[in-house]
């Protein structure tokens, strides 16, 4: 069986590399031995019934300008598929479109802007990625299968605890066997980056 990752209009969302988001959790399931598909829907086309994970990513106006109607469109098909077992990511503008459409929760109310490193915390586990925000968005939230995030990065490619233990609650809804630990050396190997990465950036977030 393979893992469907969806992608919504990829070629408008991707302002802060946002996409690379499911390059990881392809990458991840292929070291985990599970096979992994990224399927873009453009505008005008549809989600697939068998999405195993639907994600909106971060535009600037103009590109929302274009995808607005559509995003609007297939609000109604999202909900329902993530009422059964498809997994839902939004990062940065996608998540603030999210929170409006009453696809996640919060606010997303305009404020002053804030641009920095920022280390965020979710079910007790400590997030770091970049805030670029001007609005009360959460920095991140999950409730379930329901991930949305402020954090441009991408999030996954500097969090791959992260990554994994969604990955493992994804896979598990899908009714596949996703054993963590069977991830290869290439995994360890990136985590030995990621670990200077975060040595780097925790100290930026402190400044």
């Amino acid at each position: 069986m393979s893992i469907k990752l969806v992608s919504l209009f990829p070629n408008h969302l991707d302002l802060n590399g946002d996409q690379a988001n499911l390059l990881v959790l392809a990458k991840r399931l292929k070291w985990a031995g599970v096979a992994a598909e990224i399927v873009a829907v453009e505008k005008g086309k549809s989600i697939p019934e068998d999405a195993a994970l639907i994600f909106l990513g971060h535009g600037s106006m103009a590109a929302w300008a274009d995808v607005e109607s559509e995003l609007n469109r297939l609000v109604g098909d999202i909900k329902r598929l993530t009422a059964d077992s498809t997994a839902f990511m939004a990062v940065a503008t996608g998540h603030e479109r999210a929170i409006k459409l009453g696809l996640l929760g919060g606010t997303a109310k305009a404020k002053a802007r804030i641009s920095k490193f920022e280390i965020a915390v979710i079910e007790g586990q400590e997030i770091l990625g970049y805030l670029n925000s001007a609005t009360d968005a959460p920095v991140i939230q999950k409730l379930g299968l329901l991930l949305g995030t402020q954090l441009h990065g991408p999030v996954f490619a500097k969090n791959p605890v992260l990554a994994d233990s969604y990955l493992a609650e994804i896979a598990k809804a899908q009714g596949v066997d996703l054993a963590i630990d069977a991830l290869n050396t290439n995994a360890s190997l990136v985590a030995g980056i990621v670990d200077q990465v975060w040595e780097l950036e925790r100290e930026l977030a402190s400044e």
